[in-house]
């Protein structure tokens, strides 16, 4: 009796330790996995962040070159850093600021806004539309200063991307 015993004591035993084997190692697995699909939903939202500032830079960079192909057409205060914004790019900038609000710095946004709307210049009806856009008193540098934090943002976003992932990020690189 005792000889069938000791082999089926040792066999339970067994099984009970691989079955707490395959747990550990199961446990392990799945903590793996779920800190790696949380990185990579972390590293797909700062992407998504940083083509959201590039986009919102780059229409701000086209406002700021506008500016300069339709000074003569514009009011002119004779200072080089009023800026003439058309009324359809500032209603664009209104729109993409509050559809991707979640991808935004929104302080930044909520400042520069408050900001711009503080130096319009106030013309007539008339020629507003005559104009097909806004003047402010020196927006120039209000636009410059928030595509420049605009910028540093996306560099930080970029630093932070590559402090997660061990591997280069071929995605921003310049071809």
């Amino acid at each position: 009796m005792l000889d069938i015993l000791i082999p089926c004591i040792a066999g339970l035993i067994g099984v009970i330790i691989g079955g707490i084997i395959v747990v550990v190692a199961f446990n392990l697995k799945t903590k793996y996995e779920e800190k790696k699909q949380l990185r990579n939903q972390e590293l797909m939202f700062t992407v998504k962040e940083i083509e959201t500032l590039n986009l919102l830079n780059a229409k701000i960079n086209d406002i700021l070159q506008k500016g300069l192909l339709l000074k003569p057409e514009y009011v002119s205060f004779d200072a080089f850093d009023d800026c003439y914004v058309p009324i359809d790019d500032f209603v664009y900038l209104k729109s993409f600021a509050s559809q991707n609000n979640f991808y935004l710095p929104t302080y930044l946004i909520e400042e520069f806004f408050k900001n711009i709307s503080h130096r319009r210049v106030i013309l007539s009806p008339d020629e507003t539309v005559r104009l097909g856009g806004y003047t402010y008193t020196g927006g120039r540098i209000i636009l410059e200063t928030f595509s420049d934090e605009l910028v540093s943002i996306m560099e930080e976003k970029k630093r932070h991307m590559k402090a997660l992932t061990n591997q280069p990020l071929s995605y921003f690189l310049k071809d």
